[in-house]
């Protein structure tokens, strides 16, 4: 088989830049069971008045019957799975009050902080909570600073603040129950 003398361009670069690596999207998966998790331990009448699909809520109403621990995991995949269709903000939502507003003001300082120095507070992060990934953190900190450095609009700035902000929430709910 002969080798490729195809050189990568920098638009070949460009294209793959936002997109994230098998790595990562499994990671995200396990996020998203994790948080399938959490949801699964609020009683019957919180789920199903989650606003989410209703696979969603049969899922999690069926997790909580299944006592067999493989028959679980992979339930928990199932509704990672579902949960990815959803809005990450809504299920949050429901989630934040069993940490508390003191527990989300300290999250959103952790944001704050990891915005204005870098790498030396996502390094502190990663270190408090178990969770946690740096480069996933860092990616996201540097999307801020590219929107920044392009001056966009408020909206667009904000948007990639909240979903900062979701990733540290999601990773502060993972690490408190591990």
């Amino acid at each position: 088989m002969a080798r490729r003398t195809q050189r990568f361009t920098e638009d070949d670069f460009d294209s793959l830049e936002g997109r994230a690596s098998k790595t990562e999207q499994k990671k995200a998966v396990q996020r998203m069971a994790a948080l399938g998790e959490q949801l699964a331990n609020l009683s019957k009448k919180q789920v199903q008045n989650l606003p989410v699909e209703e696979r969603l809520v049969d899922a999690l109403l069926e997790v909580q019957q299944i006592t067999s621990f493989e028959a679980r995991r992979r339930q928990f995949l199932r509704i990672g799975k579902l949960l990815r269709n959803e809005d990450e903000t809504v299920i949050l939502s429901y989630l934040t009050p069993q940490q508390g507003a003191k527990k989300t003001a300290q999250l959103q300082r952790w944001v704050d902080r990891m915005i204005a120095q870098g790498d030396p507070a996502v390094n502190e992060f990663a270190k408090m909570h178990n969770a946690a990934e740096r480069h996933p953190l860092r990616q996201h900190l540097l999307r801020i600073q590219r929107d920044v450095n392009q001056q966009v609009s408020a909206e667009e700035l904000e948007a990639s603040k909240l979903k900062l902000f979701n990733y540290v929430q999601q990773v502060a709910l993972i690490s408190d129950n591990s």
